[in-house]
């Protein structure tokens, strides 16, 4: 026993040095591995904001309860893609927001403090978030009774779900709130001092009338102009902050159209041959085609004119279960028999009153329903229908004239609704359940009856079979594995007529691509692949795509070599300006107005009138800015130029002065309102150039 006793014992320790050891590998491991830290881990960082790393972790869970609140406030039990995108970069405009500006609070001392929170809750300003939960539609005055009691009941909702809206709803205001306070203090400190003014005055009020004549960049072939390399990298030198860019990316990429095989279309074309005598001798055709068809019976009554022009004809002088088909076009086979005849009102009015359940339980449902029955035997004892109607209605459209929608063709309400009217009798009273609620109708007038029929269509659609597919597959997988560099790819694409599409200036955070569905794994591929590099291939939505990462720009400033195309072009207009400079002076030499100069040159005289500091363009000249500067403060009577401009070399005359009447005050006024409005943007775009932002976001969507 006492040998069992220390084996175990020295076995204990033998077993804790063996776990010690591979506790200290694997901590190790954490350090050795390349990019890796014990205390953080960069495979995980989503940002980092200000300094301040933002983990995948934090922003994630801070998406799934957005989610939620969303689904909570729309009532749905689930979101599309649009929504969860734009939810996500809601969620992302609020980290920017917390972390740019935490500290700039903290500096400031800025805070939120209760009784602010009560006054735009409860108080005398409301804050425009609560008065959209709980003001009236019409009036958006706020029934501060039911703010009250939805806090007090909101802790003993069994649910949770009104004490999660609320601290969403508490977040989002104090939120708002802070960020006006410091907005505010920028904007109080904003100030247009009277040189300012009497300048800002002056370049408004004071207009120039001048003559003048140009010399367009275009009278002079660019193939004549000389320049050197030494040239184009001085001009890069000298404007290198004109080439600063966003990381962004070019692709070339070559679609495969997902589309039916003639042995598809054939398989088609037997199966509705098949069913055609079934759906003929069917007892029942609306039940037949709602259960075989591969688009829903619609139940509607068309009146002549309404049908698809291939049967619309036949089916107002077909007699009843007659059939017509199969009717053929480039997506599917139809059989189509006449189901029903009906003489219906092209048109009803009518009124009504909604009753909504106040929450998505069957509770709540349960007590809609017992208001409406109410309500229905209220009317039919000989209530008043529009005072029902302004009293209980959930519909604010119609509340407010007593229910009245006026007329409405059939089918322009939800279907419940459009059938109550339309089969009822003028004068009915009668309720409908819709998604909407319980709808308490009174038909208030019927328009002439006119033939409608309602047709069963069994419809089969010319669908890729899985054999089509796996062989649009096999040839778009072929390419790519075949064709793994840009030359490669663009011959193959050339030999096969395939043509190439072009997506230019793709940045890493992009969802779309003109033409294809959902491309973010293609524009992710991008921004991890080397230039020359092809893709595999995706299926994006009814295509197959396979593409050639033809162009990196990487954030900062464009190298030369990327840019030296648009280089070529503004040093070649830089020296035409030099040549055309040139050929002006000596034309100023030999005349002495600007009507001898032009025709020297050979060139029209114009002119510009009442054209001021702040004009946007000059009369068949346009956008000219030089121009425009220089003739704003250039004397009268005198030649002024050459000025070099936009598309061409100028030189004019002013002819007269035009000064304006002014009030300074309104100048200062609109200044300094003018500054207060630009505060809330740039402040805050400011703060977010300083905070040196570190998106990641596309690794993770």
């Amino acid at each position: 026993m006492a040998t069992l006793e220390k084996l175990r014992n020295k076995a204990g320790v033998l077993l804790a040095v063996v776990i010690g050891i591979a506790l200290l590998s694997f901590v190790l491991g954490d350090f050795i591995k390349p990019g890796k830290s014990i205390l953080s881990n960069s495979e995980h960082e989503l940002a980092k904001i200000a300094g301040k790393s933002i983990s995948y972790q934090q922003y994630q869970g801070k998406v799934e309860e957005i989610f939620e609140i969303n689904k909570l406030f729309s009532g749905k039990s689930s979101l599309d893609e649009q929504t969860s995108e734009g939810l996500r970069e809601q969620v992302w405009q609020q980290f920017l927001r917390e972390n740019v500006m935490e500290d700039q609070y903290n500096d400031l001392g800025l805070k939120i403090h209760a009784d602010e929170i009560f006054d735009m809750v409860q108080g005398r300003n409301i804050h425009p978030m609560i008065q959209q939960l709980f003001g009236n539609p019409k009036t958006g005055e706020v029934n501060k009774a039911a703010v009250i009691q939805f806090l007090k009941n909101m802790d003993s909702d069994p649910t949770g779900r009104q004490k999660t809206i609320w601290l969403y709803v508490e977040n989002e205001i104090k939120t708002e709130r802070i960020f006006t306070k410091y907005t505010n203090l920028i904007r109080k400190g904003l100030y247009a001092t009277n040189l300012e003014v009497k300048k800002s005055l002056n370049d408004r009020t004071s207009k120039v009338d001048f003559t003048y004549t140009s010399a367009p960049f275009a009278s002079i072939d660019d193939a004549t102009i000389k320049y050197t390399q030494s040239d184009l990298e001085k001009y890069y030198d000298s404007h290198k902050q004109e080439f600063e860019q966003k990381a962004s990316r070019d692709i070339e990429y070559v679609i495969f159209p997902i589309l039916p095989s003639n042995e598809d279309k054939k398989t088609a074309e037997d199966w509705i041959n098949k069913v055609k005598s079934e759906f003929q001798s069917a007892a029942d055709p609306k039940q037949y085609a709602t259960l075989n068809s591969d688009s829903p019976f619609d139940g509607k009554n068309y009146k002549e004119g309404e049908l698809p022009q291939e049967y619309n004809n036949w089916a107002f002088v077909a007699k009843l279960g007659d059939m017509i088909g199969p009717l053929s076009d480039d997506n599917s086979y139809k059989l189509v028999r006449l189901a029903s005849i009906s003489y219906m009102p092209d048109s009803v009015k009518a009124r009504h009153i909604l009753i909504t359940p106040a929450e998505k339980n069957q509770a709540a449902v349960l007590k809609a329903k017992a208001t409406a029955d109410s309500i229905l035997i209220v009317l039919k004892k000989g209530g008043s229908f529009e005072k029902l109607a302004k009293q209980f209605s959930a519909d604010p459209g119609s509340k407010e004239k007593g229910g009245d929608l006026g007329w409405f063709r059939e089918g322009s309400m939800v279907k419940p609704f459009n059938d109550a009217c339309f089969n009822g009798k003028k004068g009915d009273i009668i309720i409908a359940e819709t998604q909407f609620g319980y709808h308490i109708i009174n038909v208030l007038d019927r328009g002439k009856d006119v033939k409608k029929v309602q047709v069963a269509v069994v419809e089969r659609k010319i669908a890729a079979s899985s054999k089509t597919i796996q062989s649009i597959y096999s040839e778009a997988s072929q390419f790519a594995g075949t064709n793994k560099t840009k030359e490669l790819f663009t011959k193959a694409a050339d030999s096969k007529k395939l043509t190439k599409r072009i997506a230019s200036n793709l940045l890493e955070n992009d969802k779309k691509i003109a033409g294809l569905d959902n491309p973010r794994e293609v524009i992710r591929w991008a921004f991890k692949a080397k230039k020359g590099n092809v893709s595999d291939v995706y299926e994006l939505g009814e295509n197959f795509v396979v593409a050639s990462l033809s162009e990196i720009r990487n954030d900062g400033f464009a190298p030369i070599s990327q840019v030296i195309d648009e280089i070529k072009l503004k040093v070649i207009r830089e020296k035409k300006g030099e040549l055309l400079s040139e050929k002006i002076q000596t034309a100023k030499k030999a005349g002495q107005s600007i009507e001898s100069i032009a025709q020297t040159i050979g060139l029209k005289v114009d002119q510009a009138t009442r054209v001021s500091y702040s004009s946007f363009s000059i009369p068949n000249a346009g956008v000219e800015p030089s121009v425009i500067a220089a003739a704003s403060s250039a004397p009268e009577g005198k030649i002024v130029g050459p000025i070099v401009g936009n598309s061409g070399v100028y030189v004019f005359d002013v002819t007269a002065i035009n000064k304006e009447d002014g009030d300074l005050s309104l100048e200062k006024t609109r200044m300094i309102g003018s500054f207060a409005s630009r505060a809330y943007y740039e402040a805050y775009e400011a703060l977010k150039d300083n905070a040196k932002i570190k998106d990641n976001r596309s690794k993770f969507y």
